[in-house]
């Protein structure tokens, strides 16, 4: 048998990636504080659902990772990317 690729859509989530600007920036006012990054590490530990901020998913696969915290975390000390 031979592999032969497909232009088949790919299913995509209705929560929008954090990539945008500024992960774990649940209420979208350009800053993350301590309480978005519990948000985002409770996501991460299955407590609360992504949905909860969305925008700590930055890579949009419907969970948080450890990368994405520290991303927050970064967010927090030094300010969102403009």
């Amino acid at each position: 048998p031979t592999y032969t690729p497909t232009n088949a859509a790919a299913a995509t989530s209705t929560i929008t990636p954090g990539d945008k600007r500024c992960v774990a920036d649940c209420n979208e006012d350009e800053e993350v504080t301590v309480d978005e990054i519990v948000t985002a590490t409770n996501i991460a530990l299955g407590i609360v659902d992504v949905a909860g901020c969305p925008s700590s998913d930055k890579n949009g696969d419907r969970s948080v990772t450890v990368d994405e915290i520290l991303t927050a975390v970064a967010n927090a000390l030094s300010g969102c990317p403009l």
